[in-house]
């Protein structure tokens, strides 16, 4: 399994190689298995939902990571598709994860408690 690279200090997406990675020898992680099938990575933090999109192409790894979240606000929240579209487009912030090297990436952010 791997978790990935770790960085001592890095902004809001990879933008460079000049990130500064450290190693990561203790690392205290909890995984969940559902045995779900996903088709893109979803992480849920402390702060909200996160859902991934990867693509060479930015407009595709960013239609990836919204078509994750919209599908996963159908699950936590019972949303039709137009419905957690339109909701989704006042909640749901898109950030850049890295346009580091050819695979760019693109996470969607849920705040949690947003719909309360």
């Amino acid at each position: 399994m791997a978790i990935g690279d770790g960085h001592a200090l890095q902004g809001d997406g990879e933008v460079s190689c000049q990130a500064i990675e450290c190693p990561m020898e203790i690392v205290d992680i909890t995984i969940y298995l559902h045995h779900k099938k996903l088709s893109y990575p979803r992480a849920n933090t402390p702060s909200g939902w996160i859902t991934f999109g990867f693509h060479e192409d930015l407009n595709e790894a960013t239609v990836q990571a919204l078509d994750g979240m919209l599908n996963l606000m159908g699950e936590l929240y019972g949303l039709n598709r137009v419905e957690a579209i339109a909701l989704g487009s006042s909640v749901v912030d898109l950030r850049i994860t890295q346009i580091v090297n050819g695979v760019k990436g693109v996470h969607a952010c849920l705040p949690h408690g947003i719909f309360k």
